[in-house]
């Protein structure tokens, strides 16, 4: 019963992982513009998805031919993909000329050109590829090590809790968040308590 539960919810997360970006996705591509969508919110969710991923393989190594953690490790890679896919599209649109609205990054920096905000996308890009080539590569060196393990994890949960304040003080300054996805935010939360559950008390995976 319990392992029928486990991939039951298994898979609904992975399918509401899909769903859920994907709406978000479809609203920027339908729009043609990522206004009122904040960079550093994409930039630290990659970061937060990169450790989280990373350090969930390297803590449950022993026991990835299971089923029930083998799906719940997927479904932390395919957050992390989507989180990539986001920076992307972001960097992507930002180019795009209907994207000059202001936001949070010009205002305060008054920023008013275009390819400057496109460079600074692209800096952040590059350093999140960076960071998961490196933390890939350190995986691979030291899979056991408890230290680099707890690292990811603390860096994750920090990452995870601060990420949407700059989405908050974009959304609050702003005078158009209509590429914002209202359902994709419902869908993170309620996605984010089921993974608790899920993780933790259905499948007692260790942290």
């Amino acid at each position: 019963m319990n392992s029928a539960l486990s991939c039951f919810i298994g898979f609904v997360l992975i399918i509401g992982t899909l769903i859920s970006y994907g709406t978000q996705f479809h609203k920027i591509i339908i729009n043609q513009s990522i206004t009122g969508i904040n960079i550093y919110t994409i930039a630290m969710g990659c970061l937060s998805s990169c450790c989280t991923m990373y350090a969930s393989i390297l803590l449950n190594l022993s026991t990835l031919k299971s089923f029930e953690i083998g799906l719940d490790v997927s479904q932390l890679i395919i957050v992390c993909i989507c989180y990539y896919a986001y920076i992307v599209i972001y960097m992507y649109y930002i180019r795009h000329e209907n994207s000059r609205a202001s936001t949070f990054y010009n205002q305060f920096y008054q920023v008013e050109d275009l390819d400057r905000d496109y460079r600074h996308v692209f800096i952040l890009f590059c350093i999140s590829w960076i960071i998961l080539i490196i933390l890939g590569t350190a995986c691979i060196i030291a899979p056991s090590s408890h230290g680099l393990i707890n690292t990811m994890y603390i860096i994750a949960t920090i990452t995870s809790v601060i990420q949407w304040v700059p989405q908050l003080i974009e959304t609050y300054m702003s005078t158009d968040i209509s590429s914002l996805s209202l359902i994709t935010l419902g869908l993170n939360t309620g996605g984010c308590l089921l993974t608790i559950i899920y993780q933790c008390v259905i499948n007692g995976e260790s942290f």
